[in-house]
């Protein structure tokens, strides 16, 4: 178990009510500006630079995921208000084929980039949610167990960090493959000075899962403008990850990183409804890879 320490820079943390209301003044600018707007008039596409700006200032408000998340929603809610308007089509990504794992049961640990990844309202397809993005490569049981600024040492506001999740679940009788989706908040944490090096923090989780198949995705940041949360920051984390699969056979370590695209963030840090719904099948795919059938 861990000593219960300040995180040094969580990714959720409580905001000013002020800014609360700047981001509410801000959508209904937006959406007020968005709604005068007429696909006649669409030879700039208006609309989508309104999306755009109105992304850079909630990125510049640093406010709180759930705040940050809506903008990702906001293509989805310009089609509602606009007469004609089409949101933009989702980047492209990497073929995943139809892949299978020999995990029959999956527990999902992560910190707020993974909150809500299973709620079907979040997602115009279903089909995008995590559990659904499992079940399509075989797992029949999935777990999912993921907190607002959670990292693998800290503990925010009391609430358990990633080894105590690791542990509860556990003594809850959930096992199999885990696909541990954490490091984000480690990784900012160790670049503004935390004393436990992103090798200690690993080594940490992995004690707790000896001889268990672990799928560890690489993490990624995007310009983001929180201190600590650069990727450069992200990159030593990772290179951390690559070193400890050599140390545990039972590790894999899949590039997440490597296939991010710019255009899957909201404020450099949390992903937009494409980019969950990208990172979902991802992760799927990633496991039946690391561990197939």
């Amino acid at each position: 178990m861990t000593t219960e320490t300040k995180p040094a820079v969580p990714v959720r943390s409580r905001r000013a009510p002020k800014r609360r209301l700047a981001a509410a003044l801000v959508a209904l600018t937006v959406a007020g500006s968005a709604a005068s707007y007429t696909a006649s008039s669409a030879q700039a596409d208006p609309a989508t630079e309104l999306i755009t700006v109105a992304g850079q200032v909630i990125r510049e408000l640093d406010l709180p995921p759930e705040i940050a998340a809506l903008v990702g929603q906001l293509p989805n809610i310009f089609t509602l208000l606009i007469p004609g308007y089409q949101p933009p089509e989702a980047p492209s990504s990497p073929d995943t084929g139809e892949r299978r794992t020999s995990c029959t049961s999956v527990v999902h640990i992560g910190d707020s980039t993974s909150v809500g990844i299973d709620d079907a309202s979040r997602f115009n397809d279903p089909a995008d949610r995590l559990s659904a993005q499992y079940e399509r490569i075989g797992v029949q049981t999935v777990t999912l167990n993921a907190d607002g600024a959670r990292s693998i040492v800290e503990k925010h506001e009391g609430r358990p960090n990633a080894v105590e999740a690791i542990e509860s679940e556990k003594a809850a009788g959930k096992d199999g493959c885990w696909v541990i989706a954490m490091g984000v908040n480690d990784a900012a944490n160790i670049g503004v000075g935390s004393t436990v090096n992103a090798d200690q923090r690993i080594d940490r989780v992995m004690a707790e899962l000896p001889g268990r198949k672990v799928l560890w995705p690489t993490v990624a940041t995007h310009d983001a403008t929180v201190t600590g949360y650069s990727e450069a920051n992200m990159k030593t984390f990772n290179d951390a990850l690559r070193r400890a699969a050599a140390r545990y056979p039972n590790l894999h370590v899949y590039d997440f990183a490597a296939e991010v695209q710019p255009g899957w963030f909201t404020d450099g840090i949390h992903y937009n409804t494409i980019g969950l719904a990208q990172r979902n099948r991802l992760f799927a795919t990633g496991l039946a890879t690391a561990f197939p059938r």
